[in-house]
């Protein structure tokens, strides 16, 4: 989204909002929960990058921009190998049930404390929308029969418990907090799926060089299930065989770019449909370089 093609209401207040000592992050989260698609923080990062004072201007190449989206570009995040086994987290006792090499996934037990699952589900609850996907040939995020689940996010440390929550999987995955995007919570009722899909960005499609200016590609997906299901609705990898069934506090993570951006098309994966009760599950993308803090 270009800051030269919105109405010019808008344009006035992003300036008016630079004028008053706004920071980006601010700006654009008071976008999203106006109901502006992500694709806003490009407008708003062009915005500043012309209007900011000399001492608030970006760099030249900010983070995410042309190099991060190379597919040569080596990732500048790189995960552990993770083996069965207890891992001390603070108060959590994460144990690795299974971990499988290629694809790399890994399936942790207690990541998440049981009063933790259901704060971040009665937070969620008043704030759900249709869950969109991005359309590769030109970028608008639109709704799909292939997704149909309600959702809503939470900005980078937006509330004690959120931030808690980040540093964990900081210290788990050893990524920096800021390669994370937004805490995605999703929720699917009975019949809600999501058909197998790549968590991945294509580079050769037109429609995805916005979202891979903004962080670079996405490396790696923690699920983190806050319900058990009462039946269906498992993770399932169709190229690998694999079915996980949700079980309230585990977390579900897999990585999917190799060596010199090299991406795993074994990382095939969907949300099969709920059957009987509900699922709800909170998700973080990882992406090689630092994601904008909105």
């Amino acid at each position: 989204m270009e800051f030269a093609e919105l109405e010019s209401e808008l344009q006035q207040w992003m300036l008016d909002a630079i004028h008053n000592g706004r920071s980006r992050s601010a700006v654009v989260d008071a976008l999203l929960k106006a109901g502006y698609q992500p694709t806003i923080a490009n407008a708003v990062e062009q915005c500043f990058r012309a209007h900011a004072p000399a001492e608030d201007a970006p760099s030249e190449q900010p983070p995410g921009a042309a190099s991060s989206v190379t597919p040569s570009r080596k990732p500048d995040v790189r995960f552990p190998t993770f083996n069965t086994g207890v891992i001390p987290l603070g108060d959590q006792q994460v144990e690795a049930r299974f971990a499988i090499r290629q694809p790399n996934i890994v399936l942790f037990a207690n990541f998440l404390a049981e009063w933790e699952c259901d704060a971040l589900v009665e937070m969620s609850r008043p704030n759900l929308s249709p869950s969109r996907v991005v359309n590769t040939q030109h970028g608008a995020f639109e709704l799909k029969p292939s997704r149909t689940s309600g959702g809503t996010h939470f900005a980078r440390g937006e509330t004690p418990l959120i931030a808690d929550i980040e540093a964990r999987i900081a210290s788990l995955l050893k990524v920096p907090e800021a390669h994370g995007e937004p805490l995605q919570i999703l929720h699917y009722p009975v019949s809600g799926e999501y058909r197998p899909h790549y968590d991945f960005f294509d580079p050769e499609k037109p429609g995805n060089q916005e979202v891979l200016a903004a962080g670079g590609q996405r490396v790696g997906t923690l699920i983190m299930y806050l319900s058990d299901v009462e039946s269906g609705g498992a993770t399932v990898f169709p190229r690998v065989g694999l079915e996980v069934q949700p079980q309230k506090g585990a977390a579900l993570f897999f990585s999917y770019v190799g060596e010199h951006g090299k991406l795993d098309l074994q990382s095939l994966h969907g949300g099969s449909p709920v059957l009987a009760g509900e699922k709800w599950i909170a998700t973080k993308w990882l992406r090689a370089a630092e994601y904008p803090a909105y």
